[in-house]
């Protein structure tokens, strides 16, 4: 039989409900390592759900993470006993699309966000929010689409329109905002303090805490040098992508950068 996991790991988590959440997940690998039970998690924020990847990777039992949307923020993990075949159609995940009735009427995130939980609806049962054209595209867990179908009918004030959707998705595309940046180094520090207008104190606790990405790898040095076409992603704050660089008269590096905002909730 399988060792238990070390719910040493738990000491990871500062806040009671982040424990409790993280306890319960611990619970359900535990269900696949010792009974061979297939697993469900409901959607987890990307902390939560990092901290349990680390953990399945170390047990090396099969998992799939998804969110619905590509590059998901929340996510279900689908976890199984090692060897066995974990079928997308399995990890219980809809989209539904909400439009307001008005045509003139534009929904915000927080409109959304506020109205499902004015439902009584948990976080944990619904994913990203993503724009479409005229609406939003939110994923949600199968299991609460009729609930959602037949008593969601107002976003604040604004009426709405709610449906199942059926085929892939149309969302609007992220360009970007193109940005020029000036840094007295290419340090991922340097760069993400001035990118999204944070010090450099805080740029290295968001790294210390594993909340900065290059390429989707962890970065863990500050000193850590970029270069052109670098993709970096913090949480939180959104993502860059580093286009091309140039040395200044005051001997400082300029970047032309394209700066995505994290909108997701």
């Amino acid at each position: 039989m399988r060792e238990t996991v070390d719910r040493s790991v738990l000491k990871f988590w500062d806040e009671k409900d982040a424990r409790l959440e993280a306890a319960h997940l611990l619970d359900q690998l535990n269900l696949v390592l010792h009974k061979g039970i297939k697993q469900l998690t409901p959607f987890l924020s990307l902390a939560m759900r990092e901290w349990l990847e680390s953990i399945i990777r170390k047990e090396q039992v099969e998992y799939r993470a998804e969110g619905g949307f590509p590059e998901a923020e929340r996510v279900r993990i689908f976890m199984g006993p090692r060897g066995e075949w974990l079928d997308t159609a399995d990890t219980g995940m809809a989209l539904i699309w909400v439009m307001p009735t008005d045509s003139r009427i534009q929904l915000q995130h927080r409109q959304i966000l506020g109205s499902l939980m004015g439902l009584g609806i948990r976080r944990d049962v619904f994913g990203d929010i993503q724009p479409g054209q005229k609406g939003f595209y939110i994923a949600a867990a199968s299991e609460i689409v009729d609930f959602v179908l037949n008593n969601w009918t107002n976003a604040g004030r604004d009426t709405i329109q709610v449906s199942l959707v059926r085929g892939k998705p149309s969302l609007l595309p992220d360009l970007g905002e193109e940005r020029r940046i000036t840094v007295s180094s290419s340090r991922i520090d340097a760069v993400i303090a001035n990118a999204f207008g944070v010090s450099r104190t805080v740029a290295q606790e968001l790294i210390s805490q594993g909340k900065v990405r290059r390429g989707g790898l962890v970065v863990s040095k500050f000193t850590t040098e970029l270069q052109a076409d670098d993709i970096i992603s913090c949480r939180g704050h959104g993502r860059i992508k580093l286009l091309k660089s140039a040395q200044t008269r005051k001997e400082r590096i300029a970047w032309q950068i394209l700066l995505f905002r994290s909108q997701r909730h």
